[in-house]
């Protein structure tokens, strides 16, 4: 057998360097792209459908989509089981804290698993030193997930806390779920209710001035309560810009009530917001949707249901419709 010389030596050594990085790129890019995949149908609450593409993503290496995955066997069942667990433990070494945060929840979390002594303690422990150094250092999303593991340590205040700093430092969530905390949880303390909703109004519209949808719909809400109509419905049109379910169903409604409606909407425009229910209806096939179409077409002339069956064909087409599902919800 004859040797190979030493320009036949580096040669192969190239192209062995040069094939290697670029399977494994490939590799990471099908994961992802999976990822955004079951991602988006899982937030179209297609989770039965949305476990195939995300399952595929986690056997390529994907943290983040093991723990998706763990959470739909989990709710599935209604508690951990031993499948769940094993796609948590994957997403948790993969650095994923609200995987880790799962093992560290109190309750019936771990339903018929016989072997379920998690070290609660140690897998909280775990997360706030894997959060902690990223949210010092200005991480958002570290800053939302350690706000996480004060709040199932029992510490509210710590909880608070860091959502505020999340909502100071630009996360659109933290700053939507400021107001929410404000809103809804009663949380903070304000001399008076007056202040409160300044600083409720305030966070809603740093929110929704970055685009988070459910910011949008929140505020022209609590603008339209306030009696501030002309400022709420310039909220309006931002709904119908959204691909966020809730805020596009009110938006139609909007529309076809005009000047009559709670919002007050300076005209009635019965075309566009039929338009965009019968869209709506189209991609989402809600049986609530379909009962307001045809509730509202029942008196509108058949030229106006002509051009608004027309104008459906152009909205929301390649528009995935999605409800914004908490990371680490229920």
């Amino acid at each position: 057998m004859s040797k190979l010389s030493l320009s036949q030596i580096c040669g192969l050594l190239l192209l062995l360097i040069s094939v290697f990085p670029v399977s494994a790129e490939t590799d990471q890019e099908r994961a992802e792209a999976l990822f955004k995949e079951g991602y988006t149908l899982y937030q179209q609450r297609y989770g039965a459908v949305a476990i195939t593409p995300l399952e595929k993503a986690a056997k390529l290496g994907h943290a983040e989509a093991a723990y998706w995955v763990g959470e739909i066997l989990r709710k599935r069942y209604a508690y951990m089981t031993a499948e769940a667990e094993q796609f948590y433990l994957q997403a948790a070494e993969g650095g994923e804290v609200y995987a880790m945060l799962r093992f560290a929840q109190k309750g019936k979390m771990c339903g018929t698993l016989r072997d379920c002594d998690y070290d609660r303690e140690e897998w909280l422990d775990r997360a706030k030193e894997f959060a902690l150094p990223k949210a010092e250092a200005g991480d958002t999303q570290a800053m939302m997930a350690l706000s996480s593991a004060y709040a199932i340590g029992g510490d509210s205040d710590k909880d608070y806390e860091w959502v505020e700093r999340a909502a100071e430092n630009g996360h659109a969530f933290a700053q939507y779920w400021m107001a929410v905390m404000l809103d809804e949880q009663d949380r903070g303390f304000y001399w008076t209710e007056k202040g409160r909703r300044e600083d409720v109004r305030k966070w809603l519209r740093a929110s929704a001035e970055q685009g988070f949808p459910k910011a949008i719909l929140k505020l022209a809400v609590e603008l339209k309560e306030d009696g501030r109509f002309e400022e709420a419905n310039e909220w309006v049109g931002r709904m119908g810009q959204t691909d966020y379910y809730n805020a596009l169903v009110n938006y139609g409604l909007i529309l076809l009530d005009g000047p009559d409606g709670m919002f007050r909407y300076p005209e009635t425009r019965p075309v566009e917001g039929l338009a965009m229910l019968m869209a709506l209806h189209r991609q989402m096939g809600k049986s609530e949707v379909k009962e307001f179409v045809e509730q509202y077409r029942a008196d509108m002339s058949a030229r106006d249901i002509a051009r608004a069956e027309k104008r459906a064909e152009e909205l929301l087409v390649d528009t995935p419709i999605i409800y914004y599902l908490p990371k680490f919800g229920m």
